[in-house]
């Protein structure tokens, strides 16, 4: 498919200098887009993915992602290669740490230029084989491609593009469904980041005596007629375990 290539770049652009910023550290925020899509580029997704939780962990904020796997089956009945997906994060830290660890995922998701785009799909025109569009025809195909690929990290793209292994000149659907599982592990963190950080659960404690023989007196109160019997039982079940929920005065009142 060297026709994309040869009809809309006359060659590939030379390589830039290292950004030089290892992965996870701080000095991303610091960088221009174009120097971290840079940084991106030169690193597998599921490193930059490690490289985003260990940043977040500095930031006080846990995150773990849970993968599922997927087995597809093609037309005629046969296992195609399987593949995992990131379907949800958990996520652990405070309102205020989970907005700066969001703030620092957000660069890892940083697209490539449509331009550096353009070069990696002229690039795997080269490396694949089949013939492709010539023209007019090759220049909407690249424009269509690179549009939809802007939409992933520049980590991502140049993998689906030059690491993958591909015979023939990818379709979109096949494009797509590499990028969407390969950016799903970081989208899902930046999901459960955006959310606020759930109420904490209630404390509950033991009821004191007098809070019993109060709620003992409440179910005969209620239940006149009932057995002595089915009272205590009643009583006793309702009064087990931790059962009252403390409140902010029970907690002042402890620390006098």
């Amino acid at each position: 498919m060297k026709q994309i290539g040869s009809e809309i770049i006359t060659s590939l652009a030379a390589q830039s200098s290292k950004i030089g910023t290892q992965v996870g550290e701080a000095g991303l925020q610091t960088r221009s887009s174009s120097e971290i899509a840079e940084w991106l580029a030169g690193h597998k997704p599921e490193d930059l993915d490690r490289a985003a939780v260990s940043r977040a962990q500095l930031l006080g904020v846990d995150l773990e992602v849970k993968l599922e796997g997927r087995y597809p089956v093609g037309q005629n009945g046969e296992r195609l290669p399987g593949y995992t997906v990131a379907v949800a994060c958990a996520v652990t830290g405070s309102d205020e740490n989970r907005a700066a660890a969001l703030r620092t995922l957000e660069n890892f998701q940083t697209p490539a230029s449509v331009v550096q785009i353009e070069n990696w799909l002229a690039e795997l025109s080269v490396l694949t084989a089949g013939r492709g569009p010539d023209g007019i025809s090759a220049e909407l195909l690249v424009t269509a491609f690179s549009s939809r690929l802007s939409q992933y990290p520049a980590d991502v793209v140049r993998h689906a593009l030059l690491r993958e292994s591909w015979k023939w000149f990818p379709s979109w659907a096949e494009l797509e469904r590499v990028c969407e599982a390969k950016s799903g592990p970081r989208r899902q963190m930046i999901a459960a980041l955006a959310k606020p950080a759930p109420e904490p659960e209630t404390e509950r404690r033991p009821p004191t005596q007098e809070e019993r023989d109060r709620i003992a007196a409440l179910i005969a109160e209620k239940f006149p007629n009932a057995p002595q019997a089915w009272r205590d039982s009643a009583a006793q079940e309702a009064t087990s375990g931790k059962c009252i929920a403390e409140s902010n005065t029970d907690r002042e009142g402890a620390l006098k």
